[in-house]
């Protein structure tokens, strides 16, 4: 009867479990190691207060040790910032979506390069947005390029 090889849940390879720890769940590649570890870190973290704590302390203990550490690194990598900048835009446009709880007229939405600017009195209390009477004014750049405001 042939055995059946454990399959790397982060490879998907079948390998040969260390005699040592027959319940090895992921193979030897660094890449799968270091993810195993990292997923053992984030659960640990989430479901262990006092792991997630002494984490935060350490992070907090090394920032107080390394003043100025990200504006250092900030003037130094301009091209990850930018980066950082775009996909927070992004970010924060996923926020602001998600603060409308239903939204049931919407049958197919797609991202556009614009922003909708609402004004008018109690924008604050909009919760639902099932029905907007609205008027929708287009306004496109001349040439098609997109400005840097």
């Amino acid at each position: 009867m042939k055995v059946r090889k454990p399959v790397c849940p982060y490879c998907h390879k079948p390998f040969d479990p260390s005699p040592f720890h027959p319940k090895q769940a992921v193979c030897l590649s660094p890449e799968c190691q270091r993810r195993r570890r990292g997923d053992y870190h984030r659960n640990k973290i989430a479901t262990d207060s006092d792991y997630g704590q002494a984490c935060a302390d350490s992070r907090k203990k090394w920032r107080d040790n390394h003043p100025g550490y990200q504006r250092r690194y900030r003037s130094m990598h301009e091209e990850y910032c930018e980066q950082n900048r775009q996909k927070q835009q992004g970010r924060n446009q996923k926020r602001k979506l998600s603060l409308i709880v239903k939204n049931n007229l919407a049958i197919d939405v797609k991202r556009l390069p614009a922003e909708v600017w609402m004004t008018g009195p109690g924008l604050d209390g909009i919760v639902k947005n099932n029905l907007a009477i609205s008027q929708v004014l287009i306004l496109q750049t001349v040439g098609g390029s997109e400005m840097a405001l």
